[in-house]
């Protein structure tokens, strides 16, 4: 099976979904893909562009959802709005099957009439493990600052007053003794439909971690996450983490559970196969 992956290739969840992914399941990965002649099926990252849906018919094309409502303003919606969105757009992409990030957006396709694979995120490749120092120093967020919103100002006020620096977006996960996946909203599309792209990472790398009760991160989680979404919630767990033997015992569990690239692209590959 000759397999195209294409996107407007601009993105991180292109990064992730389209050349690491694409790469690791055989497949061509092209941004803006001029046709998909001599292809079997093409796998559409994302939003569609221009004509790009158009050049891909002949073919049967999976759209990979991912994160590709509108943002920030999306991450507001509730999921009346959020269905609607996904309506408008099967309606106009026509797939012949759907890849969500999350276990409920897949649950929420299911009435579209074609498959639906729930596909997490893997850990980025090459990521390194982290030591787990014995006094925590640093707190680290990674990701657009838009999204972090008011927990800047209480991730800094909590690590200020422990003796801590909180940094963002600053090198390697694995030099951070803590990182935090937070997100400062409450619509759906944030709540359900949001990957666990964070949450791998930290697994990946080992490295301790809060995250908000977001759905990509509780159905991919290890059991040693710590979570926060309340302020009392992020004291609570920046308190437990203190401590070098928890954040160690932490590491070992969230290492063991990393989503590897290669386990994740064989079921994306099993799927594809079986199904078309």
């Amino acid at each position: 099976m000759r397999v195209l992956v294409t996107g407007r290739g601009t993105s991180g969840s292109w990064q992730i979904r389209g050349v690491q992914l694409g790469a690791a399941i055989g497949a061509d990965v092209v941004s803006n893909a001029p046709s998909a002649a001599g292809y079997d099926i093409a796998v559409l990252v994302k939003r569609q562009r221009g004509d790009l849906v158009r050049r891909m018919q002949g073919v049967p094309l999976i759209w990979d959802v991912v994160d590709s409502w509108p943002q920030p303003e999306g991450n507001r919606w509730d999921r009346e709005r959020c269905m609607q969105w996904l309506r408008e757009q099967v309606a106009s992409i026509k797939p012949a099957g759907i890849v969500a990030a999350t276990r409920q957006m897949a649950d929420d396709c299911q009435g579209f009439g074609v498959p639906v694979l729930a596909l997490p995120h893997h850990a980025r490749p090459g990521l390194k493990r982290n030591p787990i120092r014995e006094q925590v120093q640093v707190v680290a967020y990674e990701g657009g600052l838009q999204y972090l919103g008011r927990w800047m100002g209480v991730v800094e006020a909590e690590c200020i007053r422990r003796g801590w620096r909180f940094v963002t977006n600053h090198g390697a996960l694995a030099n951070a003794d803590i990182v935090v996946a937070l997100r400062d909203c409450d619509g759906y599309a944030a709540r359900a439909l949001k990957s666990n792209v964070k949450l791998a990472n930290a697994q990946g790398s080992g490295t301790p971690v809060v995250c908000c009760r977001e759905a990509g991160y509780l159905e991919t989680a290890t059991g040693a996450e710590c979570w926060a979404d309340t302020d009392a919630e992020l004291r609570d767990s920046l308190d437990a983490l203190s401590s070098h033997e928890a954040r160690k015992a932490a590491s070992e569990t969230l290492f063991a559970g990393t989503p590897a690239l290669e386990a994740i692209a064989g079921k994306y590959r099993q799927w594809l196969q079986s199904k078309f």
